[in-house]
């Protein structure tokens, strides 16, 4: 029996790869077209099983490319799923119109996708469901990568395209990147992940191993990791204010001048669909912002009206408190981020951190502070942080700060 196949059209050539490596491990049969003329050709070529594009399409456009296909009985029926930022309602029904089985909104919910696409070929594909945190946020032109409670494969494959999306947005051609791995033990058994993980890092600096460095009090990860005889200039260290020094010490040696890195981002969401908190807020900045909710600790006005203006138009509901004691005796229920001054009276910043980290507090934080010494950004980033502004602001900062925030493309 011949195996299913799959045509991908996507001018990204990471989204591309992503999909198709995925799929041909799963014994899949993967065409891939990078742009829409190319696309048209291998749908009347191939008559492929099924057909994965992204909305915006060079010449031809999707919609035409629709078009011609159901006027053509040998390809008409074949199913399409489109993958897109967000597009409009009108779109969506002129897609649903034309055929379209799915429309799945990016930051892509992968597992979701792989779900939708084994139902429609009558087959499984499997998918790592180890539980796992894993995400990268920039702070000072250094790629913060986190991950925590274990090591899953589809999203060590994911964070290949978040770190190309923040390269993109913070013009980061030689990125330096923090890899930090805490709160669980590595396995022999997951050696496989974790290599996976540091190939992706080390081709993201462009073999750059030295400018990566590993943040693990884990014996068991640094144990691994040094047997890993292909990344022989890691270093690995307990200390994140090591790292820290190591890293701007690498890059002033090397004359480190960092340049734009043009191309297309593709928005991937870290978290996978029954990881509700990040998709919900997520899903609120996506479609407006209408029910989003802020909080502003801050003990200067003007700051609480720049943020306050800066998202009106969103509709976004925005609290504002002038210390951080009456923040924390009235945090708001259905907070999805705080924005948190460290300089205040009374309680200072520092000091609502920690209590906020003794109670186990999970909503993003991005700190503002005139305060941009590095001793400074090396504590709030030891308290739990996700990133870190100073001041003056500046409302687009502000915007497409809170986008990366939440693991998105703005």
């Amino acid at each position: 029996m011949a195996k299913p196949s799959i045509l991908i059209i996507d001018d990204s050539a990471l989204f591309r790869d992503f999909l198709a490596n995925k799929l041909k491990a799963s014994h899949l049969v993967v065409i891939v077209a990078n742009n829409g003329a190319d696309g048209a050709k291998k749908i009347s070529h191939y008559h492929p099983d099924l057909i994965i594009t992204d909305y915006y399409l060079s010449e031809p456009s999707l919609v035409e490319i629709l078009q011609s296909k159901r006027r053509d009985p040998s390809v008409a029926a074949i199913p399409v799923v489109v993958c897109t930022s967000r597009i409009g309602r009108a779109k969506i029904v002129e897609l649903a119109e034309l055929g379209v089985s799915k429309v799945f909104i990016k930051p892509l919910q992968v597992d979701q996708l792989w779900q939708f696409v084994g139902k429609k070929l009558g087959l499984t594909i499997p998918i790592d469901e180890t539980p796992c945190i894993l995400d990268a946020q920039v702070n000072d032109n250094v790629i913060f990568v986190e991950t925590a409670m274990g090591l899953n494969l589809e999203k060590i494959n994911l964070i290949q395209l978040k770190i190309a999306e923040l390269m993109g947005l913070h013009n980061l051609a030689f990125p330096k990147i923090l890899l930090m791995l805490s709160g669980f033990e590595v396995k022999e058994a997951d050696a496989p992940k974790l290599r996976r993980l540091m190939e992706i890092l080390v081709g993201s600096t462009q073999g750059r191993g030295k400018w990566i460095k590993v943040l693990t009090q884990s014996k068991s990860v640094e144990r691994l990791l040094r047997g890993f005889r292909e990344f022989p200039e890691l270093t690995i260290t307990p200390s994140l204010e090591k790292a820290m020094d190591e890293l701007a010490e690498t890059a002033n040696l090397e004359g480190f001048v960092s340049e734009p890195k043009v191309g297309k981002a593709t928005s991937m969401q870290m978290r996978f669909g029954n990881e509700t908190a990040l998709q919900a807020l997520t899903n609120r900045m996506h479609t407006g912002g209408t029910d989003l909710h802020l909080a502003v600790v801050d003990d200067d006005f003007i700051v609480q009206e720049i943020i306050k203006s800066t998202f009106a138009a969103s509709g976004a509901t925005v609290s504002t408190f002038d210390d951080g004691a009456s923040f924390l005796e009235a945090i708001p229920p259905e907070l999805d981020i705080l924005f948190l001054d460290l300089m205040m009276p009374q309680m200072n910043g520092f000091e609502v951190l920690e209590k906020l980290q003794s109670q186990g507090f999970a909503v993003p934080i991005i700190v503002l502070s005139a305060l941009s010494g590095r001793e400074n950004v090396l504590q709030a980033m030891g308290l739990g942080i996700s990133t870190y502004m100073t001041k003056p602001l500046n409302p687009d900062e502000l915007v497409r700060k809170t986008f990366e925030v939440v693991g998105s493309h703005f």
